[in-house]
């Protein structure tokens, strides 16, 4: 089974709705598993972390930070629900056991409360000090971002909320030159992709044929690279070239950050050359009625970088950042 079900991008629509980061309330108290307000009382009088308690129909109880929600109307194989991301610290561990994150569907909440979470860290704190945090671009110079964590992103069945799709421009911000109706029109394609922090590699795809702008093929498969870097928790990028891929990059392989990883190419569901890279959490302990174990993309944050809303700058410095689409980013100075 591999661990990647499905990625993919290139809708030519956006979906209207904007994630802006990746923190999501998810809380309030719900009436048996509809749609949660965001509010609902709140136990411990809301000086620490606020979270959601929840207890779901067959029983089951838990609490955590809600990182995400995912809303399925959105979806490919859309249907009347919403899920949350649920975080506990107290879960991490190293896979298979980790339980960090729980997924619950809103069709099997019986009821759920506003909580605090008093000093438990946060999502993103706690992913720092596990140091899964992307510490470098995986491309050199900037990088345009030209869909992040937001419109066809959404629409992917939970496995591309948190993505971004890189490709970089000219001077004057275009993307691609002459008609753009061949690969080799795009600036980024056949550029070098390196990873940016350190993990195991845990699936490669590298054969797959590459697309003509504008079109894919139903069932295209993406070459890809992906990796552990902690927890349950996984680095994917995807739409490499065919075959740039090297032979050295192999299963079970312990890569630093900066290993080369193959070239940018448009293979797979993708209507133009580029980069697209998400992390993944793979839940092998589904709560609910539907008990599936797949992966659901989840928030990440980039370390010491540059974003820019035009080509030229001036950008600004982050030492922390969830890029966003329509910015210029880099790691050197804009």
């Amino acid at each position: 089974m591999t661990l990647l079900a499905l990625l993919a991008c290139g809708h030519p629509e956006p979906a209207p709705r904007d994630t802006g980061g990746g923190r999501a309330d998810g809380g309030g108290e719900t009436d048996g598993g509809g749609e949660t307000d965001g509010g609902g009382e709140t136990d411990g009088g809301g000086e620490g972390l606020a979270g959601t308690a929840y207890t779901l129909t067959d029983g089951t109880r838990l609490q955590g930070e809600v990182i995400a929600s995912y809303d399925h109307r959105l979806w490919w194989d859309e249907s009347e629900q919403t899920s949350w991301a649920v975080f506990d610290p107290e879960g991490w561990a190293t896979y298979p056991d980790d339980r960090s994150l729980r997924f619950v569907s809103s069709r099997d909440v019986a009821s759920s409360v506003a909580v605090d979470l008093g000093d438990a860290p946060h999502w993103f704190d706690a992913l720092e000090r596990e140091a899964c945090v992307i510490d470098a671009m995986p491309l050199s110079g900037p990088a345009l971002v030209i869909m992040g964590n937001e419109g066809y992103h959404l629409e992917e069945d939970g496995y591309g909320d948190f993505a971004w799709d890189l490709v970089q421009t000219d001077d004057g911000g275009r993307r691609f030159t002459g008609s753009g109706t061949q690969n080799e029109d795009f600036l980024v394609w056949g550029e070098p992709v390196t990873l940016p922090l350190p993990g195991v590699v845990v699936e490669v795809v590298r054969d797959a044929p590459d697309n003509l702008p504008g079109a894919y093929a139903d069932g295209a498969v993406n070459n890809m690279v992906g990796v552990w870097i902690g927890g349950q928790v996984y680095l994917y990028l995807l739409h490499f070239q065919q075959g740039s891929i090297p032979a050295t990059v192999q299963v079970g392989d312990a890569l630093p950050a900066g290993a080369y990883l193959g070239r940018v190419g448009n293979s797979g569901v993708s209507l133009e050359p580029h980069l697209h890279l998400t992390a993944l959490y793979y839940d092998l302990a589904p709560v609910g009625a539907s008990g599936e174990v797949r992966t659901w993309s989840v928030p990440i944050q980039w370390a010491g970088l540059w974003q820019s809303e035009t080509v030229d700058g001036p950008g600004e410095w982050h030492d922390r950042l969830v890029p966003a689409t329509g910015r210029w980013i880099d790691d050197e100075a804009l």
